[in-house]
């Protein structure tokens, strides 16, 4: 039997159910990188799920906001949902930059980047599905410490990249711009899944 109410278990289920759209986003935003041009037609496909994340954030905040009794502090469910809503919201824009920029080629570390997202949405979900034994699981904090892990790992990538492109002398400054754009939005991305993690630590401190 789980320790807690029944309304405890309505948020960790509601924070699951989000986890699980971040992962769903997360692979169509691997495929859309790792299958570039081909996978042009599956842009829109990310808008549909960013509006099906939006709706599920907004059941979430509804429930918070209508609840007197919540597993742990208010702010930081309401941090939580709206942090974990910028994570689609970021995958979102940057599917749409790769349209709108009219990407020709793609960049190794493009690519890179997409599949460490989809990594850590892979941690995340880990990560919730313990959230509601955090007093007593310490794998909680393994999947914590790992998008920490993915999210250095996406740092040194993402300078590389950097570094990369400002060395193509000839390249015209709309390129430079474009790319430095859309690597900048692909490291805030898996920024704000380690802010998701760090906001989960925080709680458990919290309530240790």
């Amino acid at each position: 039997m789980s320790r807690v109410g029944k309304k405890e278990d309505l948020f960790y289920g509601l924070l699951l159910d989000l986890s699980k759209q971040i992962q769903k986003t997360g692979v169509l935003y691997q495929k859309l990188f790792d299958e570039y041009p081909d996978s042009i037609p599956h842009i829109p496909e990310a808008k549909r799920l960013e509006t099906d994340c939006d709706k599920m954030v907004g059941e979430l905040l509804a429930q918070l906001y209508e609840s007197f009794i919540t597993p742990f502090d208010r702010e930081d469910l309401n941090a939580l949902a709206l942090k974990m809503d910028d994570i689609v919201d970021d995958m979102e824009n940057i599917a749409r930059r790769l349209q709108i920029y009219h990407v020709g080629t793609m960049r190794p570390e493009a690519v890179e980047l997409a599949h460490l997202a989809r990594q850590a949405t892979d941690e995340l979900v880990a990560l919730f599905e313990c959230f509601p034994r955090f007093k007593k699981d310490p794998e909680l904090m393994d999947h914590v410490h790992q998008i920490h892990l993915i999210e250095d790992h996406g740092d040194d990538v993402y300078h590389s990249a950097i570094a990369r492109l400002y060395e193509e002398n000839e390249a015209p400054a709309t390129h430079l711009l474009k790319w430095n754009t859309i690597f900048n939005r692909m490291e805030d991305t898996i920024d704000a899944i380690k802010d998701v993690a760090s906001i989960v630590s925080s709680v458990v401190l919290k309530n240790a």
